[in-house]
């Protein structure tokens, strides 16, 4: 003979369920948007100036190029019988990293195909705005990238 009345465990309620539902995903959403102010997106930290970056002009020979980070951000330094500029590689228009292109002498974003001239100016793609031209001094032997603290 079986017994009916056996005890089985009771099936959790919809309601508990949905209940656990609800708090996982308000937790997750608390979690992410934490993440988010403290990476600085909803607010962002106030750029810091760096300072300068120095270079020693033998290090650019007439014709080349050197890569710096300036104020924690890619740039290129670029060196012409004209004289030496140097540009962010930040593009203007969606934050990619733009690359120099040696053979073309121009930069290229690889995001958009974006394309500025060795002047930083736009020459084709979705870009708005030329690339930002950083400060260049130089100061005898020596080329000095941003303003002076």
């Amino acid at each position: 003979m079986t017994d009916t009345h056996a005890q089985t465990a009771p099936l959790p309620s919809k309601l508990q369920s949905r209940r656990n539902f609800v708090q996982a995903f308000l937790g997750l959403v608390a979690a992410g948007w934490a993440g988010w102010v403290t990476q600085g997106v909803a607010f962002p930290p106030p750029r810091t100036q760096a300072g300068q970056v120095k270079l020693a002009l033998a290090e650019l020979p007439v014709g080349g190029t050197k890569p710096i980070t300036y104020e924690g951000k890619p740039a290129l330094v670029l060196r012409s019988t004209e004289g030496v500029t140097a540009f962010s590689l930040i593009c203007t228009h969606l934050g990619c990293t733009v690359q120099w292109q040696e053979g073309k002498q121009q930069f290229f974003c690889p995001c958009h195909d974006g394309m500025f001239d060795r002047d930083g100016d736009v020459l084709s793609g979705p870009p708005p705005m030329p690339l930002e031209q950083l400060p260049v001094k130089i100061v005898g032997n020596d080329v000095l990238i941003g303003d002076a603290a």
